[in-house]
């Protein structure tokens, strides 16, 4: 996150993933792409605390990196705070083990003949391959929701439902 971005629309819809999550899995920002001195003003923000070893049993995971997720086979874009990588999403899973994790992605390479939703399709093969399951909410602010278990996804899916999000704002890879 850079200090340029604090404020932005995004950080409307990382609230709205807040609240939606706060009573089944409580939503925590991963430190590594957040300054330490933006933390306390993303927090104020956004609702969502940084994530530390101190939290409930049930948890999300926010990663939110400037751009988004590295194309799979793709090395030309960088991993700090500028992207992350379906790799790094599925480490965190088996890891932390949280409920769900949920990615900024505006990220699309430009030079490949793959359209934006086949990049999207990709990442999601991507995290099936490594025994991940996912969705895209797909908005002017894209994000990919990850799991561990299809029945995480489903929960998920339908609390997202039920909050008006229309079905069409969700793709998903079937295999």
């Amino acid at each position: 996150m850079n200090r340029c971005y604090l404020g932005d629309s995004y950080d409307a819809v990382k609230r709205l993933w807040q609240q939606v999550l706060a009573d089944n899995a409580p939503l925590y920002a991963e430190p590594r792409f957040i300054p330490i001195e933006l933390q306390p003003d993303f927090t104020r923000l956004t609702g969502i605390p940084i994530l530390s070893n101190q939290h409930s049993a049930h948890f999300s995971i926010l990663n939110d990196p400037d751009t988004g997720i590295r194309l799979p086979g793709e090395s030309n874009q960088s991993v700090a705070l500028s992207h992350t990588s379906t790799a790094a999403i599925l480490d965190q899973l088996r890891q932390r083990r949280p409920s769900c994790i949920i990615t900024f992605d505006q990220s699309h390479y430009r030079h490949i003949k793959l359209k934006q939703d086949e990049q999207r399709l990709a990442k999601m093969r991507s995290l099936s391959d490594g025994g991940g399951f996912s969705f895209y909410y797909v908005s002017h602010a894209p994000f990919l929701f990850a799991f561990s278990t299809i029945t995480a996804l489903q929960e998920i899916r339908e609390l997202l439902l039920s909050t008006g999000i229309p079905e069409s704002r969700f793709e998903t890879c079937v295999n």
